[in-house]
Formats: C-alpha cells, sequence, structure tokens
C-alpha cells in the first residue's frame, strides 16, 4: 500500500487486484476449499499457535517434547445425529456470512484475537451456551468426517465453527520446536504397501522445480525424468519407479515435481480498510488482516497437480520466509491428499519438508534421503513480523502522507512512507549528517621527524601522537634547534614474523558489505546477482548466517572442482597437493552453511553475476587456505634532550613490513573486505621495507636553526652524513566523518538487530526509493531534505520511531517465537498496544514535525496556477504538479489527488453532472488517449 502514489490510486489498484485475483464461492467449491478461507484467517487450522502443525481431527502421537493439542485428545466423534446438526449449523454460516465475492468478513469478538465469527452469526447466536454446544458438536462431526476418510467438497463447505478447534490449540503450552535433524513421529513405513502411491514436490520457484527434478532422476534406480513445460509458467515435471524412503514397501511409486512462485499468500487489510478517507489509521491497529491469493492461478494449480496425492514433499528455501510459504502451500492442498489408513494416521503425517543448501544434484539425493517436517514455529514469527509491519507502517505512512501533502508541495516522493526497519535505517544516515554537519574543526601540532638513511627517507611517528598546545610543541622543537650536537639514538630494532589470518567464511551480511566495497555493488543488487547465482546453480543458498562450516561439509570437492578454473585453477590445485586449511573461527547458526560455490564457471557467467561470483569464490578459496605471513620491522628512536624535559615526549618510531608468504593473498586482495576494526593491526603499517639500523646508532640531528647560523657566515651548509634526521612542526586541523557507506550501514544495522540477512537490502534499497537518501561517489548515503525533515521530526516528537531499540526489541521477539520460546499472538499483542500509543501521541504532536517541514518546503497556497473550479466554493483549484499531482483549494485546504503516470490538462469548462466541479482532461497511454475526469468523485469513496 505504501507505493500508491495518491489515495484514489491506492484505493483502486488494491481493489483491482483483489478483483483480478479473487476466488469466487463457485471457483473455492470446484477447488474443494470451501473450508479455506482466503480473505480472512487462511487456514484456522493450520494456525494455531502450537509448537507443530496438526491438522484437525489427526490422531498423531505427539513427541514427548511436545504437549498434544486439546483437539488431539478427543474420541471418537458420535454418530449421525450429531454430524447431522453440525452440518446444518455450517450451511447456516456459510450463507449468511460472506459477502457479494464469496468471501467471509472476519470481525474480532469477545476480546479473543483467535474467534473470529460472521457478524450475522454473531447476532444469530442468542446464548453462549448454545454456541459452544455447536461448536463441540461441529467439531465431533468433523472428526468423525476425517477418520471415515471423507474428503468431499460438501463436507467441508462452510466450516466457520471448525475454528474453536484451532483457539483450543493455540491455548496448549507452547513447546520448542523440534529440529529437523531429530526423530519425529510420522506415517508408519508399511504404508502404501504392495500398492502404487503418488509423491508431489513443491519447489519455491520453477527454475528450482526443474533443478530438483534433474537431481531425483539421477538417483539410481529411478526412471528418466519427463520434463514439463509447453509454455506453462508453473510446469510440472514426472518420474517413476523411484522409491520412495517413507514408504519404501510400496510397489510402484510415481513422482510430480511443481512449483510455487513465491508466496502464495499476501498479507492486507480487506476491503473496508482499503480507503485513505474513510478510514482512520489508528483504527488498523485492530483492524483484522486477511490473506489474499497473490495470484489465484497459482491455487489452482497447486489445488489440480496435488488432488489425491498420497505425499508431499515440500522444497521450499530453508529459512523463515520458506517455511511460511510451505504453510501456505499446505493450506491448499492438503485436504485434498488421500485421507488416512485405518489406524487414523493423519494426512499431515505424510508432509515432509526437505532440507538443502544448494541445488546440486549430490545435494538433493542428500535431502531426499534425510527428509524432516515443516518448523511451524518459524512460519508463525513471518507471519508476526508481515501483520505488525503491515498494521504499522500502514496507519502511519498514510497519516504523515495525508497530513503534509495536503500542506507542502515538491517532496519529490509520491508517498512519506515509514517502517518500522526503514526508519532506522534512515536514522542511522541521518545521524551521521548530524554529526557532521554540528562538527568543528580543531587545530592540533605534532613533531614531524624524518630520517635520511641510505639514500631514503623514513617518516617516524611521535610517540605522543598529537598535541592541542602550540607553544608547548613549538617550544619542544625550539629546543632541539638552539641545542648544538643533539642526535637521534636507536632503542631497539624488533624484527619477527606475523601471521595475517585467513578471512572467515562468507555469509549474506560479509557479502553484501565486500559487494559494496569491493565491487562497487549495491546491496539490493548484490542480492539479486546472488539469487541468480543459486537459481543457476553456481552458489549455495546466499541468504545465511553461518561463517563456520559443519563438520560434514565437503571441502575437498569443492576445491577440485574450481581447480579447472582458468584465473586460480593452478592455485587451487598447489593447495590440494600440499592441504588445505581448516576454515579459521566463525559460528555455525544452523541455518545453512557459509555462502560458496557450487559449481564453476566456465565463461558461462557475464556482467554483475560473473563480478560477484568471482569474488565469492576467491573468498571460498582463501577461507580455507593458508595464512600470509609478513616480515614486519619497528624500530623506537629517542631524543634525549626532549626525554629529560618530560618523558615519552622525545619518543618516535619507524614501522615497515615486507610480505614473506602471499598465502591466501595470493588469490584474494585483503582490503576488499572488512571494516578497520576487523583488521589484526597490519594495516597500520605501510608495506615497505626499512633500512637497516642497529641498536645504539647515534644519527645527527640536523635542524633550520644550524643551517641559518651556518648561512649567516656566509656558507651554506648541507648534512654530509650518510644518514641524518630532521625535526620540523607540523600544524594540522580535526576531520569530520565522512558520510555513512552502504557497508557501513549494513554493519550498523546488523549490530543493532534492524532487519535480518534477507531484508537489510531491501529497507537500504526503500529509502533510496523514496527519496529519503541519495547514493554519492564511494557508495555514500547523504540524507535529502525530506529524509533529514521526517528523521528529525520523528526525534522530536517520540526518538523511540527512529532509533533501533524498539525494532531490536521486536526482532528479538521474533526470533524467540521462531525457536518455539514466545507465543505470538501475545507478542503482537504487546508490540501492537506500544507502536498504537506512539501513533497517538504522533499525531497529537504532528505540529512539531509540520515546523521542520514549513522550514524546508513550500506551502501550497503560495503556489500552483488557477486550473479549474470547486464545484463547492465556485473558487479555483490550484494544480501542484507533484509528485504526486493533485489540486488544492486554497480557501478551504481541501487537497484532491489526481492519478499518476498520465498527463493533466485544462477542459473547456465542461461541468460533472454528479458534484458541479469543472472537469479536467487526464491523458494517458501509446497512442495518448484522453479521457473526462472530475476530481471530486475521483477521490470520493461512493467511486
Amino acid at each position: 500500500e505504501s507505493n500508491q502514489g495518491t489515495k484514489k490510486t491506492a484505493t483502486s489498484c488494491s481493489e483491482q487486484r483483489v478483483a483480478d485475483n479473487a476466488l469466487s464461492s463457485a471457483d473455492l467449491e470446484s477447488m474443494g476449499m470451501q473450508n479455506l478461507n482466503v480473505s480472512g484467517h487462511l487456514g484456522s487450522e493450520l494456525s494455531a499457535g502450537a509448537a507443530e502443525f496438526v491438522p484437525p481431527g489427526a490422531s498423531v502421537a505427539a513427541p514427548a517434547s511436545v504437549a498434544p493439542a486439546p483437539s488431539q485428545q478427543q474420541g471418537k466423534a458420535p454418530g449421525g445425529k450429531g454430524k447431522k446438526k453440525s452440518n446444518k449449523s455450517k450451511n447456516k454460516g456459510g450463507d449468511k456470512g460472506s459477502n457479494d465475492t464469496g468471501k467471509e468478513k472476519p470481525e474480532e469478538v469477545g476480546g479473543d484475537d483467535s474467534k473470529v465469527v460472521n457478524k450475522k452469526e454473531k447476532r444469530q447466536d442468542g446464548n453462549q451456551s448454545k454456541k459452544k454446544k455447536d461448536d463441540k458438536q461441529s467439531k465431533q462431526s468433523r472428526q468423525k468426517n476425517d477418520n471415515d476418510g471423507s474428503t468431499g467438497a460438501g463436507k467441508t463447505k462452510g466450516n466457520k465453527k471448525g475454528k474453536s478447534a484451532a483457539s483450543e490449540s493455540a491455548a496448549a503450552p507452547l513447546q520448542p520446536a523440534i529440529p529437523p535433524s531429530q526423530p519425529q513421529t510420522t506415517n508408519p513405513l508399511s504404508y502404501g504397501k504392495r500398492a502404487q502411491i503418488s509423491v508431489i514436490h513443491i519447489a519455491e520457484k520453477p527454475s528450482i522445480a526443474q533443478a530438483i527434478a534433474a537431481g531425483l532422476s539421477s538417483i539410481q534406480g529411478s526412471s528418466q525424468c519427463n520434463f514439463g513445460g509447453g509454455g506453462r509458467s508453473l510446469p510440472s515435471h514426472d518420474i517413476s519407479h523411484l522409491s520412495f524412503p517413507k514408504a519404501p514397501h510400496a510397489e510402484r511409486c510415481s513422482h510430480k515435481i511443481t512449483s510455487v512462485a513465491g508466496h502464495v499468500f499476501g498479507t492486507d487489510f480487506g476491503s473496508e480498510y482499503q480507503s485513505w478517507d474513510s478510514v482512520d489509521p489508528a483504527e488498523l491497529f485492530h483492524a483484522p488482516i486477511v490473506k489474499k491469493p497473490c495470484k489465484g492461478s497459482v491455487v489452482k494449480h497447486l489445488q489440480t497437480e496435488a488432488r489425491g496425492c498420497d505425499f508431499v514433499v515440500l522444497w521450499l528455501d530453508c529459512d523463515r520466509e520458506g517455511e511460511n510459504i510451505a504453510f501456505e502451500v499446505l493450506d491448499c492442498i492438503m485436504h485434498l491428499m488421500k485421507s488416512g489408513s485405518e489406524s487414523g494416521v493423519a494426512n499431515y503425517d505424510r508432509v515432509y519438508r526437505a532440507y538443502f543448501s544448494a541445488i546440486n544434484p549430490s545435494d538433493i539425493s542428500k535431502a531426499y534421503g534425510t527428509l524432516g517436517k515443516p518448523d511451524k514455529c518459524q512460519s508463525l514469527s513471518v507471519d508476526a513480523r508481515q501483520e505488525l509491519d503491515l498494521k504499522v507502517g500502514v496507519a502511519f505512512s498514510r497519516f504523515q502522507t495525508r497530513y503534509f501533502q495536503g500542506r507542502y508541495e515538491n517532496f519529490d516522493s509520491a508517498v512519506l512512507s515509514y517502517g518500522p526497519c526503514q526508519t532506522p535505517t534512515l536514522g542511522f544516515c541521518v545521524q551521521r549528517h548530524i554529526e557532521i554537519e554540528t562538527f568543528k574543526p580543531t587545530p592540533y601540532w605534532v613533531l614531524d621527524m624524518g630520517v635520511l638513511k641510505r639514500g631514503r627517507m623514513c617518516r617516524a611517528q611521535w610517540a605522543s601522537g598529537r598535541s592541542f598546545n602550540q607553544n608547548k610543541t613549538n617550544a619542544l622543537a625550539q629546543l632541539c634547534k638552539d641545542t648544538p650536537g643533539v642526535s637521534v639514538e636507536v632503542l631497539s630494532v624488533v624484527t619477527k614474523d606475523k601471521k595475517q589470518g585467513r578471512p572467515t567464511p562468507l555469509n549474506t551480511v560479509q557479502m553484501l558489505k565486500a559487494a559494496s566495497k569491493a565491487l562497487g555493488m549495491g546491496p539490493h543488487q548484490a542480492m539479486q546477482c546472488a539469487e541468480r547465482l543459486y537459481l543457476s546453480g553456481y552458489l549455495s543458498y546466499p541468504r545465511t548466517e553461518s561463517t563456520a562450516y559443519p563438520k560434514s561439509f565437503d571441502v575437498s570437492t569443492c576445491l577440485q572442482e574450481q581447480s579447472r578454473d582458468n584465473s586460480w585453477g593452478s592455485y587451487v590445485r598447489g593447495l590440494l597437493s600440499t592441504g588445505f586449511n581448516k576454515a579459521r573461527g566463525g559460528v555455525d547458526m544452523g541455518d545453512h552453511p557459509p555462502i560458496t560455490p557450487c559449481r564453476a564457471n566456465m565463461g558461462e557467467l557475464s556482467g554483475d553475476m560473473a563480478r560477484l561470483y568471482d569474488l565469492c569464490t576467491r573468498h571460498f578459496i582463501a577461507s580455507v587456505s593458508h595464512d600470509a605471513i609478513w616480515t614486519s620491522t619497528n624500530v623506537e628512536l629517542k631524543i634525549d634532550i626532549l626525554e629529560q624535559a618530560k618523558e615519552g615526549q622525545g619518543t618516535f618510531a619507524l614501522a615497515g613490513k615486507v610480505l614473506k608468504e602471499a598465502g591466501w593473498l595470493a588469490v584474494v586482495k585483503h582490503k576488499q573486505y572488512g571494516d578497520k576494526e576487523e583488521g589484526d593491526g597490519l594495516e597500520d603499517e605501510e608495506e615497505k621495507a626499512l633500512p637497516e639500523f642497529n641498536v645504539g646508532e647515534l644519527i645527527p640531528l640536523f635542524s633550520a636553526a644550524s643551517a641559518s647560523s651556518s648561512a649567516a657566515g656566509g656558507v651554506n651548509v648541507a648534512p654530509s652524513a650518510a644518514s641524518y634526521a630532521s625535526l620540523d612542526v607540523k600544524e594540522k586541523m580535526t576531520t569530520p566523518p565522512s558520510y555513512i557507506t552502504e557497508s557501513e550501514l549494513i554493519g550498523k544495522m546488523e549490530a543493532n538487530g534492524i532487519g535480518t540477512d534477507a531484508s537489510i537490502a531491501t529497507h537500504i534499497e526503500n529509502i533510496m526509493k523514496r527519496n529519503y537518501v541519495e547514493l554519492a561517489s564511494g557508495r555514500k548515503l547523504v540524507p535529502t531534505k525530506l529524509g533529514l525533515v521526517l528523521a528529525n521530526g520523528y526525534h522530536l516528537i517520540d526518538a523511540s520511531l527512529v532509533l533501533p531499540q524498539v525494532r531490536a526489541d521486536i526482532e528479538d521477539q521474533c526470533n524467540k517465537i521462531a525457536k518455539g520460546l514466545a507465543d505470538k499472538d501475545a507478542v503482537l499483542k504487546k508490540a501492537i498496544v506500544s507502536f498504537a500509543d506512539k501513533f497517538a501521541n504522533f499525531v497529537e504532536n504532528v505540529s512539531k514535525m509540520d515546523v521542520l517541514f514549513g522550514s524546508s518546503f513550500a506551502r501550497l497556497q503560495d503556489v500552483g496556477v488557477p486550473f479549474t473550479r470547486c464545484g463547492k466554493t465556485r473558487r479555483y483549484l490550484s494544480y501542484i504538479v507533484g509528485p504526486p499531482p493533485r489540486l488544492y483549494n486554497k480557501w478551504t485546504e481541501e487537497v484532491f489527488p489526481l492519478p499518476s503516470g498520465g498527463l493533466i490538462k485544462q477542459a473547456t469548462g465542461q461541468k460533472c453532472p454528479v458534484c458541479n466541479f469543472e472537469l479536467c482532461l487526464y491523458q494517458c497511454g501509446a497512442p495518448a488517449r484522453t479521457f473526462p475526469l472530475c476530481p471530486n468523485c475521483f477521490n470520493s469513496s461512493d467511486w
């Protein structure tokens, strides 16, 4: 919603999207999705806050670490009488609880966020006891239907009472999720014995589905894959005669591999909350959210391909977003699987999750042999973050966009958006700008010593660093000049070998920082290139927090693959012959291994993809190479007369280093990586060889005083010794910090918990798109006038809106949800209440930010040209070019946003027959077409 240019554009685009993607009740019935509320709380039985997802009516033996939900502890459902009553209740609610599109209108009742009922049904339920009785009978009837193996459409139509089971399940104690590596309760291995079974494999993208199909067909005993296509956007591939590890006694097993295209459903508000005019933004904090199909064709595709399958294997990306998409897929297809065996095994027993980090055949084969279960807790953490970001972002964005666009012009931004992550990201950039603007340069003085020996001049550093007392520094230099025969003594000479450690393996944040610093590639662009390289099979999964390889990782095979490369092949072959090193340090977060090359580039890559692949591959090779060794020399010098005056002020130091063994530096340029504070001290030493110095050696000090005294006698004296030293006073100024670079910003976001490894690049891209910051040379981010006003305004009203601490706390709570240590509903409730209070305070004190806007932008009443007459006041409206384009009434301060993307022209005085406003003309398209436009009707909620 924050991408819409005006309130009407936002409303019309959102409604059009709903119209394009909405599935009618007839469509849902034809697909068997009557029990799926795509516009309300999607798959309520799947949304219970349990440690592990269990479908309704399932009699799954829960593992010891997971407390069974109450719905699992129910006995066998009663007979036909209860079933008949339950069906009657379902049909009644289904008929009266829908709008004209066949979608339910949810409403919060009783203060319980987990209960959602229809308004009409609520009015009909006269007493609470009858409602509870109907809920119980409906739940028992559904369990009976499941145990009887009934999957017909008529038995799931309009089910709303069944949501009480989800509420009871959500009330169960939350336990930590079971890691995929541990055994879990699954289907009996005797399932499908001496029978034919079918398995559907679902990937996140079509290219991954094709790679999975190729990997599965390479497993011994499988038939050749029949690759689909035929111009279909989501092709399906078929494999037969491949045994399934979870049904080893099946006579024959057929496999179908297909995919989705990212998220199946999107989070949004209902149509009644889409209007910017009629809806108070404060209402959005407590408004119900709905799950809308991103594309109705994807849902239909999944329904068609999965109908009647025995097993589901989910090959979604192995991160939290992937887990969330996995449960979106299950919401669509699980009720269409073949019903459980006579022992009552639920469909979820036959749902499995493949965990993989690369899409090469070996990794796919390994994942196929070690299938796990989906992790509901990780999916819930994504749901929590999506709902919070939607409610907070849209509420703040709507209010401040409408408020300030109705007063000022020339923002050069269609929407003044706020985001819980985006705004703190802007705050880091503005904070650096403030440090620069408020910096006051201060002069300081240093003693600068030069030592000439064997024709080479070396600069020695003053041990005292710098002095802010000019008279004191000049006095020290004058003392040396006035004292004859002053010399510099060599106190010590220390020469030793120092190791420069190889880099740790590459994770997402390090890759983004390195791409910005070494390649001049923005985070968003780098992430897109990394994803394309992953989908093409060149890199492992690019979203990872790990900086250490697991013990099972085969480094040797990866190096052998790179030994064929023309650029570093010879180095890799030498590394394999002498023996590679174990990667240094790092942490294995358990999600994915570090970013690693999976196949060699034999000239197929070009452009940014080739550059990023080169960087990642060189980094991988460097991480398992030998350390670099430098020969470092440090010489300590002393001027005795200064040392006697005060200890330490007569000491100077010379330092230099020479590369002895290149090690990993032979394959990568070390200065491309990391920040200065991440180094090991060697960067402070200049790469140069020092001349030979001996302890106790005296070097005469040549000063300007001695030269001037000799010149007074008519003789110019130059130092004739093979070595001498000079001493001067230099005045310098302190310098302000530079504007924050992308690499620095990424580091700050990671350190402060703003965003995740997968979303950091998006947040930086957003503040640039919104014209809050501009990209300067050197990949530096400079705040614009609009960004400065917004960030400073947040500071004036409520600093926590722009400081990182609040968002960091929320990210921490989402991490706890993902680990099963916190309840999603409790976390959401607390966070939403907190932000609702902050929003109320922001609205009350928005005048403080208004003062900043007034000093930076022109007011609408002072700009614009008369354009058309207002139908209410009969005065001329001023046309504001924008963006966004709009008409403004100076006398009533009313704003009429106009459509973007076209040309607005004056009409010939024609009036709207509905509201009496003068019409204007809107021209768009190629070839151009012109339409009459009423600015009032265009912004009316009735239209």
